[in-house]
């Protein structure tokens, strides 16, 4: 019997080229299981689910929970929740050996980031920002609320009321109500297009983008690969491999990607993904993320 390895990644457009290479993976592990010498394919061209991968798509803030709870072998993590999975060390970022003992670590040379405008990571309003006194938070990220309260805290020098988005019927525009006058609302994910398509927000301030300025000029990262056990440290490069294989055929990604229904046109789905989307974690990265750690443990 096939012991899979659980991979946990985000249910988002930015994943896509992951989620492309993961499935291919996957498909080569049951061609070669199968004593096949090319991968098997559907009639529609996708490959098949392998059987020693078995993949979940979640929004982030079940990512963190899955990790947290070690309910997963590997999961694609949003930043501000890495430090909460038991175990993990923020003294360290880069990937570790399997024979140096098993800790929940990062473990890939790829992520989630921007240098720059994200597009999907933003702060919208009808009201300057100076004039903000209530803002209304995504409650599918930890990481997009941390990242908006020490921009307020240190960069914008705002002290708003924080609403969780529960209580704002404004994330389900354009059905919803309006923001009034002196409210904002942090969305992130795919809901941003379909969001400032159907309102004209007077102001859009991506939160990439406003990291870069505050910063001096550092990329983020919103959420980088952690194996969360032992087998999913063993799977590490196996996966880097299927990341690699994603990130360097993206179009394809876009094309013809497995268990993903999607109705972004084609072109800007790319162009997504090629101009906001960074996916190397380097050292500039890396950099980022232990000062956003420090920010969000250490505030001040």
């Amino acid at each position: 019997m096939t012991i899979q390895v659980r991979i946990t990644a985000v249910s988002y457009l930015n994943t896509l080229p992951f989620i492309y290479g993961i499935e291919q993976q996957a498909a080569l592990s049951s061609s070669v299981a199968a004593g096949h010498a090319v991968p098997r394919v559907r009639e529609t061209g996708m490959p098949l689910a392998g059987e020693d991968i078995a993949l979940s798509l979640r929004v982030p803030s079940l990512c963190a929970a899955d990790a947290i709870a070690g309910e997963t072998d590997i999961a694609l993590v949003p930043v501000a929740a890495i430090p909460l999975i038991p175990g993990f060390s923020v003294s360290s970022v880069r990937p570790g050996s399997p024979s140096d003992g098993f800790i929940p670590r990062i473990i890939t040379d790829y992520c989630i980031g921007a240098e720059g405008p994200v597009d999907t990571v933003v702060l919208l309003s009808d009201t300057p920002l100076a004039d903000v006194r209530r803002v209304y938070l995504d409650s599918h990220s930890r990481t997009s609320v941390q990242l908006v309260r020490v921009l307020a805290r240190e960069h914008w020098r705002l002290a708003p009321e924080w609403v969780d988005s529960a209580d704002c019927v404004s994330d389900a525009a354009p059905q919803g109500r309006p923001l009034e006058p002196g409210e904002a609302m942090v969305a992130i994910g795919d809901k941003v297009f379909g969001l400032k398509a159907g309102h004209h927000y007077a102001y859009c301030y991506d939160l990439a983008q406003e990291w870069h300025d505050f910063t001096g000029g550092l990329p983020f990262v919103f959420a980088a690969w952690v194996a969360c056990s032992g087998a999913g440290l063993s799977f590490a490069p196996i996966l880097n491999r299927a990341l690699a294989y994603g990130v360097g055929h993206i179009a394809e990604s876009v094309a013809g990607t497995v268990n993903r229904s999607r109705d972004f046109e084609f072109a800007r789905a790319y162009r997504y993904l090629t101009k906001s989307i960074q996916f190397d974690l380097d050292d500039r990265k890396r950099q980022a993320m232990r000062l956003f750690w420090e920010k969000i443990i250490t505030p001040g």
